[in-house]
């Protein structure tokens, strides 16, 4: 048993440093308890706003009596593409049972199952001081180097006299959520809140590690 802990252990080291390596953008961990009264995460996830790719990664461990197949979904408006990756391990050492995850179902979950899993996000462009998502018959205008998108001559002005207010607002912000729900019933298991914040945002909020 021994060993296998620390074979366990030396694997835990290069998956983490591996993730780091690989990590898109801004990123950000969760962690949650999946359970039949709604589950709790931990902590919010924070990111800075006006980058084109970010990942988060989730944990959580499921609570009896929960069990059954659980739906995945990024929750927001204006909506994200993104992807979500089921985490596995390289070398499966049969400490942990592993559910089965296919089109954002995970199948199978049963009391004290551990999951781990990799969200990749990429948010719109959006008008940086209305937040519309941006159409093609928007207005361009370029700042340093940049490319922004109007939805009218009123927001374009407003960007001009206060460009460094919206400058890192071009992405869709604000608050979303990564919800778990109960396939058969529909009933919210876990919700993890993902909030993305423009420099001004930050600097009226306590700082949280994550």
């Amino acid at each position: 048993m021994r060993y296998k802990n620390l074979i366990t252990f030396g694997l835990a080291v290069a998956v983490s440093l591996a993730a780091a390596h690989h990590r898109w953008g801004d990123s950000s961990h969760a962690i949650g308890l999946i359970t039949a009264k709604g589950g709790k995460a931990r902590h919010p996830s924070f990111f800075s706003s006006g980058k084109t790719r970010y990942s988060q990664i989730a944990t959580a461990t499921i609570l009896p009596p929960f069990r059954g197949d659980v739906k995945v979904l990024l929750e927001g408006d204006p909506k994200m593409d993104y992807e979500i990756h089921f985490s596995k391990p390289v070398i499966d050492l049969g400490l942990h049972r592993l559910p089965d995850f296919k089109d954002g179902i995970l199948y199978g979950l049963q009391p004290r199952d551990r999951l781990a899993l990799w969200v990749m996000i990429h948010p719109p462009r959006v008008d940086p001081v209305c937040g519309m998502r941006c159409e093609p018959e928007f207005i361009g205008h370029f700042f340093q180097d940049r490319e922004y998108c109007f939805c009218s001559e009123s927001c374009r002005a407003s960007f001009q006299q206060a460009p460094e207010k919206y400058a890192d607002r071009d992405r869709a912000h604000g608050k979303y959520t990564l919800a778990f729900y109960d396939t058969p019933s529909g009933r919210s298991v876990l919700k993890i809140p993902l909030i993305f914040q423009g420099k001004e945002d930050r600097q009226h909020r306590t700082p949280h590690n994550h």
